[in-house]
């Protein structure tokens, strides 16, 4: 059975992306935003050395808990993430990410 989920995106000019998606789909949140959004992001390729793939959690009704989110590295911080370090898997079902204006 094909289980997909759902990340909403918000990208920097304020426009909201619903996005499915299954199970490892894409290696990372990067990717997915890169393939579905208009967002240049990543100039680093997933690296998590240019700073061009902040994403910003937004809590909604759902699942307000963050912590469960799986990533690559553990985050320094929970306020922004390095889109290229989250895992694109059951844990971001139903969440919401705003991707940061690099400006």
């Amino acid at each position: 059975m094909l289980c997909l989920y759902k990340v909403t995106i918000i990208d920097t000019i304020g426009e909201s992306h619903a996005i499915n998606f299954k199970r490892f789909e894409y290696p990372n949140l990067m990717e997915l935003i890169i393939d579905n959004t208009y967002d240049d992001i990543g100039d680093c390729k997933g690296r998590a050395m240019c700073k061009t793939c902040f994403v910003e959690p937004i809590e909604n009704e759902i699942e307000k808990d963050i912590n469960n989110i799986s990533f690559i590295n553990t985050p320094e911080t929970m306020d922004y993430l390095f889109a290229c370090q989250i895992i694109v898997d059951k844990n971001i079902n139903n969440h919401t990410f705003r991707i940061l204006d690099r400006d």
